[in-house]
C-alpha cells in the first residue's frame, strides 16, 4: 500500500512539475517574474520590477501609483491576502519579450499568488488598480474556489471595474445609478467567452460593472461579498 501511495504521489508531483514547465514555456511573463533580471528588469519597490532603462523619476511615480492602488483595494477588502509580483515595461520591446500582445496589462493568478504584467500603456492608476483588484479577488476566493469556477468572468471583470472606479465605464454618483449600459442577460461566464467579445466591444466592461453594482446593492456591498467568499458560497 505504501509503495503504491509513493508511486501515486510521485506521479502527481511529476505531473505538477510538467504542468509548471509548460506554463513557463508558453508564458514569458511567468519566466520574467521568476527571474526578473534575466529579462532586464530592476527592483523598484516591494514586489515591483521595472525595465532597467526606466528613469528614476518614473520608477518613483510608478511605485507611488502601486501603493495608492493597494490602498484602494485594502479599503474594499481589508487586510490583503494576495502575494504579488509586478513586472512593468516602458518600451514596446520589453513588453514583447514578456509576451505582450497589445493588452495594457494582464494578471496571472493561482489562488493567493499573482503575477501582473504591465505594458507601457498600462502604467496608470486605473489599470494598476484593476489588475491588483483581480489579484486580491482571486486570493480572497482561494485556490479551490478559483479552480472550481465559483466566480464567473463577468463578475470578476465587473468587480475590478468597480474597485478601480473606472470612469470610462462608470458614471458619477453612488451605487447602481452609476450604470452607463444595461447588462445583457447572458454576460460571458468564462475567459474564453469574455476575451473575444470584450475585444470587439469594450463597453462589455460597462455592462459587467453595472451588473456588479446592482449585485453589491442587493447583497450588502463589500461586506456581503467578503462574507460570501468566507462561506465558500457561489457567486454571484
Amino acid at each position: 500500500m505504501w509503495r503504491a501511495m509513493r508511486i501515486s504521489l510521485l506521479a502527481l508531483a511529476l505531473g505538477a512539475g510538467l504542468g509548471l514547465a509548460a506554463l513557463l514555456a508558453f508564458l514569458p511573463a511567468l519566466r520574467g517574474a521568476a527571474c526578473p533580471r534575466c529579462f532586464g528588469l530592476d527592483p523598484a519597490g516591494a514586489g515591483l520590477w521595472v525595465e532597467a532603462s526606466m528613469p528614476a523619476h518614473a520608477r518613483v511615480a510608478l511605485a507611488a501609483e502601486v501603493r495608492a492602488a493597494r490602498a484602494r483595494i485594502a479599503a474594499f477588502y481589508g487586510a490583503p491576502r494576495a502575494h504579488l509580483r509586478l513586472i512593468a515595461c516602458e518600451s514596446a520591446a520589453c513588453d514583447r519579450r514578456l509576451g505582450g500582445r497589445g493588452a495594457a496589462a494582464v494578471t496571472y493568478s493561482l489562488g493567493p499568488v499573482s503575477v501582473v504584467r504591465l505594458a507601457p500603456r498600462g502604467l496608470s492608476a486605473t489599470v494598476l488598480t484593476h489588475e491588483l483588484a483581480h489579484a486580491e479577488t482571486h486570493a480572497q476566493l482561494g485556490l479551490r474556489g478559483q479552480l472550481g469556477g465559483r466566480l464567473p468572468t463577468w463578475f470578476d471583470e465587473g468587480l475590478s471595474v468597480v474597485i478601480s472606479d473606472d470612469r470610462r465605464y462608470l458614471g458619477p454618483g453612488q451605487g447602481a445609478v452609476r450604470c452607463r449600459r444595461t447588462p445583457r442577460a447572458d454576460l460571458p461566464e468564462t475567459p474564453f467567452d469574455w476575451a473575444p467579445l470584450a475585444a470587439r466591444d469594450p463597453g462589455l466592461y460597462a455592462e459587467a460593472g453595472c451588473a456588479v453594482l446592482r449585485w453589491l446593492a442587493d447583497e450588502g456591498g463589500a461586506a456581503g461579498l467578503r462574507a460570501r467568499f468566507a462561506a465558500g458560497a457561489a457567486l454571484p
